[in-house]
Order: C-alpha cells, then structure tokens, then sequence
C-alpha cells in the first residue's frame, strides 16, 4: 500500500519537526538516515519491505494579520510510504501523535 501526505505547519522551529519525525520513525523500529538538503531536509528509512522518504523544507515569513511576531518559521512536510496496510496504518497513527504540536 502507498501513503503521501503533505502539510504545511506554522510557528513550529524546523529543529523541532526533525526531531519529531525521526522519533516517530525510530518508535517504529527505523533507523532513519537525515540528510540536509540546499533549503531543507530529507528523511529516509526502510526495513522489511518497508519504507518511508520524508522532506521538509522551511522558511520564514512575516504573515499578514501576525505582524507582531515578526519572522515566524512556515515549514512544508511531505511524506511518502510504502508497505503492508497495517504499517501504513501505523505509521499515520504515529505521525498523528509525534507531530499534535503543530495540529496539522
């Protein structure tokens, strides 16, 4: 089964998302290889006919109506996998929970 999903998160620091998603890799048994990349960064992992690519790409802008925060960091998440249904599954739930900071 394929999964791609893709969010665009606000006021959450790139650091922060990286971790989160390499967590949410590594409770489900990856190890996953970050790689930074020009503007932003790739996560990869794969195991037993599993497999999971993640990119994240960030930047910052003033944001119309929040002015008073001044720059504030604007991040575009992409994540695709491959694999049984059950850790497609599985993989959603996880990202549901590693990432509720940014409430999608």
């Amino acid at each position: 089964m394929r999964y791609q999903e893709e969010r665009t998160i606000y006021m959450i620091k790139p650091e922060y998302l990286l971790e989160d998603m390499v967590r949410a890799l590594r409770k489900l048994g990856f190890s996953p290889a970050l790689e930074e990349r020009g503007e932003g960064w790739l996560i990869e992992a794969s195991k037993s006919g599993r497999y999971v690519k993640a990119s994240l790409r960030s930047e910052k802008r003033v944001l119309p109506g929040l002015e008073v925060f001044g720059l504030v960091p604007i991040s575009h998440l992409r994540v695709e996998a491959e694999g049984p249904e059950g850790f497609v599954q599985e993989l959603r739930r996880r990202l549901e929970i590693e990432l509720l900071r940014c409430l999608g």
